[in-house]
């Protein structure tokens, strides 16, 4: 059974993580950013959930890359005229 100070430390990691994905979501939804800069800032939140959460890669690419890159299709849409998947 988790100590109190390990279940702290899990709820706190998973406000961050969950924080880091809101303002992701919104940064790729509202911020002026090209194509090229919208991969990278999926890839540096990558690497700041591997920092939270080391043995979660796996999830991230199941589970938050996809989102993302979902996101990033609607915008190719609306602003950029691109049909193709960004996957």
């Amino acid at each position: 059974m988790a100590s109190p100070e390990e279940i702290r430390d899990e709820q706190i990691r998973m406000t961050r993580l969950r924080v880091l994905v809101d303002v992701t979501v919104q940064l790729l939804t509202q911020a002026p950013l090209s194509r090229k800069d919208t991969l990278q800032v999926i890839e540096y939140v990558r690497d700041r959930v591997l920092e939270l959460c080391p043995d979660k890669g796996d999830v991230f690419d199941l589970v938050l890359r996809p989102r993302f890159l979902r996101i990033l299709n609607e915008r190719a849409v609306k602003e950029w005229g691109l049909t193709d998947s960004l996957n």
